[in-house]
């Protein structure tokens, strides 16, 4: 078994192309890291972007972001955006 020493700093960002902003989720595992892009994707809307970051503060073109806590409700507000798009 390997343990992880450093902090897991993967960031799943879902995006409105055409929009300003975007919501992000910071993974607390690295198995949301490997599940959560395939589920959300499954979900996406034409219109809706998902990308995989490592640090968002460096990708200004996703700014300002709305860090969300909790997985669910970050997946429950992304299926709005699919909505909105």
């Amino acid at each position: 078994m390997v343990t992880r020493k450093e902090p897991l700093n993967i960031y799943i960002v879902a995006k409105i192309f055409g929009q300003q902003g975007c919501l992000a989720y910071k993974c607390k595992t690295i198995n949301e890291a490997r599940c959560l892009p395939g589920t959300l994707e499954a979900l996406r809307a034409d219109g809706v972007e998902i990308v995989i970051l490592d640090s968002p503060e460096i990708y200004s073109e996703y700014a300002p972001y709305c860090y969300i806590e909790d997985m669910k409700k970050f997946i429950d507000m992304v299926s709005e955006m699919n909505r909105i798009a």
